[in-house]
């Protein structure tokens, strides 16, 4: 049982520090565009909203297909 209750614990460790890593990733990112947007370099911003529309459709995309082959 010991042997469990550490392997576990190993898990929920990374998967805090995977998360921690992310979230840090996001408000960096989400700095990056206030930086560019106050010093008016509005490509780079329409840029990072052109990807994150990208990714949203290629999400739904993914959604739609895996409903029609009827893997959902």
């Amino acid at each position: 049982m010991d042997d469990l209750v550490a392997s576990g614990i190993a898990v929920l460790l990374s998967l805090l520090a995977v998360a921690a890593i992310l979230i840090a990733g996001i408000v960096y990112v989400i700095l990056l565009e206030l930086h560019a947007f106050a010093n008016g370099d509005y490509l780079f911003v329409l840029g990072s909203i052109g990807v994150l529309f990208l990714l949203c459709v290629g999400y739904a995309g993914t959604g739609l297909w895996l409903r029609r082959t009827g893997r959902i």
